[in-house]
Order: structure tokens, then C-alpha cells, then sequence
């Protein structure tokens, strides 16, 4: 504890020389460049919003879905006037209610002659406006500017110009590898194949009138497997504003309405932002570009929308014949387990990969009217069969080949007042749902409210509805309350409260349980390059644990274990290209007497500077100290583009990054990331076959990324 108080102290010291250095020497200017600014500049290096959002997916994730479409956001961002009421919601925090006074202010006013117009939209504080800014475009703009990462600005009209206006090209390929060997590498007959990690990934995309063609490859190769593409994937689309609006061949997801029905492996949820995450926003077949090697489909999927005078109509269609991997019981030939890894290192992985196919197809009707505020009604249908019978292995688990859902969806805004759900029924005939309701009071706050219901024999396959069991949409009822408020300009408040059971047996407790969770989240505006944040974090969730009882028995007990986060950070923007940054945390878990109870903490200071316009370098330095696994303390790292890094950090020890960015010419950019962590006086980290012997884990990662 002595030695963790050092460098506690250590860091703090540099934390508070930083700020009495930099303080100094503010150089804020209205002039950019030489060039007077009357607009306003889109700004594509800030991350913090993306942050805010991703902090709770706990799994490092290659390309994650939601970070990808985060980061096109900012390479494309979205025309405001030409854009439609779903293609403003991709922005995640604009809601349909914002998004349906974006329009109405488009159809008074013709058409927007800057961002900065966003200001008069009702509902768009100073606030919302900085979140939104950086993914929308007026593409017709004379006076807004552009500044990507490094610094560079560039007028809007001037981003894209000549005959390559039309085409756009985009290479990556990433090459990472642990520096120490794991178990798995140093054994006999373990993993067959070297130790790094390699990725090539290629989209291109032509826009010619009102059709936009994309294609896209990518190969990849986890750490350990023998093969160079173990895994291939790929799409060719076509997007257009004729009836056929949307054709796609290749790998896709499908996500509906509040994906109860169909949705990809990955959505928002609860975070530091309580109201932002919660619902989903889905209309749409959406191109799969990521590395995660399941959840989703191959095959082929298509749009066709027809309009007329009462409303618009979209009809979809969809078909599938995806691999899964699997181990296969060879008595009975049945599908015993379903891996979802994408880990082919081993001969048992090698063997289950690609073990079972599974035949989807489908359709969904669509309508949208504005006759009465904004309403929005979808019906989608699908039906699924396996190759091979899934073997039983309990009452309410998938078993056979075949399985199908129906679900209705709605979505309608009435003023300020947004009301949404989906309710599906499964093959087994149950249905399960979620609705909500959401009220927009402009300039106080934003309430939503959310009820769901997954019975525990409601089963459907391709459901990734929100709550408390990531992606499991099943045995669940929850009520989830969250509110975001305004402090005058002083401070932003977060707030959720969550209340949830499993009235039946999960895979952790052989009896139902139950929890409740509650967070609430300040951002304080102290200066203009000053801000401060807390959070507060309490979840009591029901647990059964074995004790040994007067008898000398041993049998089951329930009881509730509680854990508290407290946070507190420091953002310093004191120059336009220097950033600080400083968190503490610290965790407390309890068990009710049952477990000596467990604390946790960690502190790290780091920083983002421009030292030259064609150089970022990010650095970080973090302190940990905690009793056990269980009161791990995560932390969200700037990670290279397309990479979700949330560490888990227990123990007691220390971990630094450095990350650097390089980008010699317009269309390349060079990205490096060296990662340590030590953990004092430990054997070994990690388990199996990915036990590194030693007390160090470092890996290096480099990235190339090609764009025309």
C-alpha cells in the first residue's frame, strides 16, 4: 500500500504541475490558419462521446460494430439536407424526437446553410450540439471547415473535389502480438499455428447520382491458428433512392425495431449516458465489415420502398446459409454446444469450426407516416433450420432444428413525447417485449422508461433485446428509469435506476434472483478548458453460494452482493493540440458477511498532444491495487482505428500504453501502440492455455490504413 501511495502521490504531483504550466498559456483565437471562421468546424479527432458509450463492453473487440459505425460517422459524415429521419438516429444521440425537429425545421426553412443553423432547431442545446456536430455536414456550406485528428482544417466545399470526388478506396491492415508466450505456444499438440495476429481489410465505394456501391473484403487470423484467412467474409451493396432502395450480397445483420425479433451481436446499453443507449434504432439490413465470427448472415438481402400519398412503404426480403461452430455429439450426430470465440487454435477447435450450417429467410413490412406526428409500424418474420438437431439439454434451452419468431414493432412521436417497443413470439408460442417511453422538456431534461418482459420459454435465436444478461433475451423482467439533466451551464447530470429479476434458474444460480442497479453521472463545467466528472455506481445483485451448515452439511445460500464505483476525472483541453487527463476509482464490493468484503482502486493520468501536424501521440500511466478478480477495476483505453480496448485490472500493479499516429501523406496514416502491465508478485497471469508464465503481459500493435 506504501509503495501504491507513492506513485499515487508521484502521479498527482505531475497532474497538478501540468495544469499550472499549461494554464498559462491559453492561445485561443478566432482565426484558424489565417482563415476567419463564420461557420462553425466539424471536428473529427474528439473521441470522448464514443467513450462514454462503449466504457461498459467489457470484451476486447477487433472492429466492433458499434466503434466502426461510431468512426464512419466521422469519415462519412451525414448531410442534413438531404438526410431522412433514420439517417439522423444513426447519430446516437439524436433521438426521434430531435430527429423529427431536424426536419421540420428543414421543410420551414428549405434547407440548411451550416451546422451551426443546428443551434435554432428546438430541442439542440449548446450541449447536445457539441455532442452532434462532428458527424453531420452541410455539404453545400460555404463558411464551416473541417478538421480531422492531426489538426488539419480544410473548408467543407473543399473536402472533396475532381474526378476522384466519387470514388472512395479504403486499405487496413493491423498486425498485433503478445511479446510473452502463453502456455498454449509452449506446449505439445496446443496451438498449431504462430503467435501474431494479422487483418487486411479493403472497401470501396463509388457514388454516381443517386446510387452508392460498396464492396468490401476482409481476411483475418487470431493469434494461434494455423491458417492465414481463417476467416474470409465480405459484401457487394447498392443503395439508391429508386424503388429497389437497397440490394446487398454477402455478410449483413438485420436489426429491427428493438431487436427483439433480429439484431446484430452488439448494441448500446446502460452507460454514463442514461438515456442515449437505451433504445435501439434499427431499420435497416446493415453491411457486416467486423471480425466478431458470429451473429451474423450470408446470403443475400434487399429493400424495395414504395411511397405514396398516406405514407411510405418498405417491404424487405432476406436469405441466409451461414456456417456456425459447434461440437458435435457423433453417436447421435447432434449439435451439442455452439462456440461463439471464432477460436480455431487447437485440433478440437479446428474441429467444431464450421460444423453446422443454419438456412435463414425471411421478410419484414415497414411503414412510416407523418399524418400524425411521426409513426412508424414493422412486421418481420423469419424461419430458421439447422442442418443437424441441436441435442436437449434442459426445458427452456434450444433443441431440434427448427425455430421461427414474428414480431411487431412501433415507433411513433407525438410532440415531445416518443413512444417505442417491439413484442415477438417465438417458436415455443411465448411472447416476450420490450416498450418504452421517452419525453423530451427542451432545455431541462430528458426522461425515458423502459419495461421488459423475456419469459424464461421464450426463445429467440437471433434476439439481442436490451438488459441486465447481455444479448440474452430471455428470463428477464426488468424496469429501467433513466433521466439527463441540465445545471444551467454549470453541470450535466446522468441518473439511471434499474430494477430486474430472473424468475427462473440461470447458468450462475439454481434458483431465481434478483438485483437493482443505480448510477448517476456529473459533468461539471468548470472552465472553459477545465472540466470535472463524477460517477457513482451502486448494484445489489442476489447470489447463491455454497456454506457449510451446523449440521456440517454443505448446502446452498442466498445472499446479496453489493458493489459501489466511485469516480472521479479531470479533462484538460488547454491547448487546441494538448490534452490532460486524470481518473481515480475506487471500488467496494460486500457480501453480506458470507465473503470478507473486497476493495479495489487504480489512478491513472494521461495525456494527447499534436506536436506536428501530421503526428498524435497518446500516453497513459495507470496505478491498481485490488483484493481479488472480483473487484476489478475497467478502464477504456485509446485503442488504433477499429479497436475496443476495456481492461480489466485486478491485483496489485501497474500498466502503461504509449500510442502513436503518423500520417506522412493525406491518404496514409501509420498508427503503433505499445502496451505493458506488471502485476507484483505474480507467478503466472491469464488461465489454460493462455497462461503467460511471469508477472508481465505486454503486446504490440501496428496498423497501416490506406484511404483514397
Amino acid at each position: 500500500m506504501a509503495k501504491f501511495c507513492k506513485y499515487l502521490f508521484l502521479l498527482i504531483a505531475v497532474f497538478i504541475a501540468n495544469t499550472v504550466i499549461l494554464a498559462q498559456s491559453d492561445t485561443t483565437s478566432g482565426v484558424i490558419d489565417s482563415i476567419k471562421i463564420t461557420g462553425d468546424t466539424i471536428n473529427r479527432g474528439t473521441d470522448e462521446n464514443i467513450e462514454m458509450l462503449l466504457e461498459n463492453q467489457t470484451e476486447d473487440a477487433e472492429d466492433s460494430k458499434l466503434l466502426e459505425q461510431m468512426q464512419q460517422l466521422k469519415v462519412n459524415p451525414i448531410d442534413i439536407n438531404s438526410a431522412s429521419s433514420n439517417d439522423l438516429q444513426k447519430i446516437p444521440y439524436i433521438d426521434a424526437i430531435i430527429a423529427t425537429k431536424i426536419l421540420e425545421y428543414r421543410t420551414k426553412n428549405k434547407k440548411f446553410y451550416t451546422v451551426a443553423e443546428l443551434r435554432y432547431v428546438e430541442g439542440i442545446d449548446d450541449e447536445l450540439y457539441g455532442k452532434i456536430k462532428n458527424y453531420i455536414v452541410v455539404k453545400s456550406s460555404t463558411v464551416d471547415f473541417v478538421k480531422d485528428e492531426f489538426g488539419i482544417i480544410q473548408k467543407i466545399k473543399d473536402s472533396k473535389k475532381g474526378l476522384l470526388s466519387n470514388i472512395y478506396f479504403e486499405m487496413r491492415t493491423r498486425f498485433s502480438n503478445d511479446l510473452q508466450p502463453s502456455r498454449g505456444y509452449l506446449e505439445p499438440d496446443k496451438y498449431l499455428g504462430p503467435r501474431p495476429k494479422f487483418y487486411n481489410r479493403f472497401v470501396a465505394r463509388y457514388t454516381q447520382g443517386g446510387y452508392i456501391f460498396t464492396g468490401s473484403l476482409l481476411a483475418e487470423k487470431d493469434p494461434g491458428e494455423l491458417n492465414w484467412a481463417d476467416h474470409v467474409g465480405g459484401f457487394a451493396e447498392m443503395k439508391s433512392n429508386i424503388i429497389l432502395n437497397h440490394l446487398l450480397v454477402g455478410d449483413y445483420t438485420l436489426e429491427f425495431g428493438q431487436g427483439m425479433t433480429l439484431w446484430g451481436s452488439y448494441s448500446f446499453s446502460k452507460s454514463s449516458d442514461a438515456v442515449s443507449g437505451m433504445k435501439k434504432k434499427g431499420d435497416d439490413i446493415d453491411s457486416y465489415n467486423s471480425v466478431n465470427e458470429v451473429q451474423y448472415f450470408r446470403g443475400v438481402a434487399g429493400k424495395i420502398k414504395l411511397p405514396s400519398s398516406f405514407g411510405d412503404f418498405s417491404l424487405f426480403g432476406f436469405y441466409s446459409n451461414n456456417s456456425i461452430d459447434a461440437s458435435i455429439d457423433t453417436t447421435l450426430n447432434q449439435l451439442s454446444s455452439e462456440y461463439e470465440d471464432g477460436y480455431h487454435r487447437t485440433e478440437s477447435e479446428i474441429a467444431r469450426k464450421n460444423s453446422g450450417k443454419e438456412r435463414l429467410f425471411g421478410g419484414r413490412l415497414f411503414y412510416e407516416s407523418k399524418f400524425f406526428g411521426t409513426t412508424k409500424l414493422g412486421l418481420t418474420y423469419y424461419n430458421s433450420e439447422y442442418d443437424k438437431p441441436f441435442e436437449y439439454k434442459g426445458l427452456y434451452d434450444f433443441s431440434g432444428t427448427k425455430s421461427n419468431a414474428l414480431g411487431v414493432d412501433y415507433d411513433m412521436v407525438i410532440h415531445n413525447v416518443n413512444i417505442f417497443g417491439e413484442w415477438t413470439r417465438s417458436y415455443t408460442d411465448i411472447v416476450g417485449g420490450v416498450t418504452g417511453v421517452k419525453f423530451l422538456f427542451f432545455k431541462l431534461a430528458d426522461v425515458v422508461f423502459m419495461v421488459r418482459n423475456y419469459p424464461k420459454n421464450f426463445i429467440s435465436l437471433h434476439s439481442y433485446g436490451f438488459g441486465e444478461q447481455s444479448g440474452t433475451s430471455q428470463n428477464e423482467f426488468g424496469i429501467y428509469s433513466g433521466i439527463r439533466f441540465k445545471i444551467g451551464k454549470l453541470a450535466i447530470v446522468n441518473a439511471y435506476y434499474d430494477q430486474y429479476k430472473f424468475p427462473y434458474a440461470t447458468f450462475f444460480n439454481p434458483v431465481p434472483t434478483s438485483g437493482r442497479d443505480f448510477m448517476t453521472y456529473t459533468q461539471w463545467n468548470v472552465t472553459r478548458n477545465l472540466t470535472l466528472y463524477t460517477k457513482y455506481k451502486n448494484e445489489i445483485k442476489e447470489d447463491v453460494t455454497s456454506v457449510i451448515n451446523s449440521s456440517g452439511l454443505e448446502e446452498d445460500k442466498m445472499y446479496e452482493r453489493g458493489q459501489t464505483n466511485y469516480r472521479l476525472q479531470f479533462d484538460y483541453d488547454i491547448f487546441k493540440t494538448f490534452r490532460v487527463r486524470s481518473r481515480f476509482e475506487y471500488v467496494f464490493v460486500d457480501y453480506q458477511g458470507y465473503h470478507t468484503a473486497e476493495k479495489g482502486l487504480m489512478f491513472f493520468s494521461d495525456f494527447r498532444v499534436v506536436p506536428f501536424k501530421d503526428i498524435v501521440l497518446d500516453g497513459r500511466f495507470i496505478i491498481f491495487q485490488t483484493d481479488s478478480f472480483d473487484s476489478r477495476i475497467y478502464e477504456y483505453e485509446n485503442e488504433l482505428n477499429g479497436v475496443v480496448s476495456n481492461q480489466g485490472l485486478y491485483g496489485k500493479g501497474r500498466r502503461w500504453y504509449l500510442m502513436l499516429k503518423y500520417r506522412p501523406y493525406k491518404f496514409l496514416e501509420l498508427s503503433a501502440k505499445y502496451a505493458e502491465t506488471i502485476i507484483e508478485g505474480a507467478r503466472s497471469t491469464g488461465s489454460g492455455n493462455d497462461e503467460i508464465m511471469g508477472d508481465l503481459k505486454n503486446r504490440f500493435s501496428l496498423q497501416i490504413d490506406i484511404k483514397f
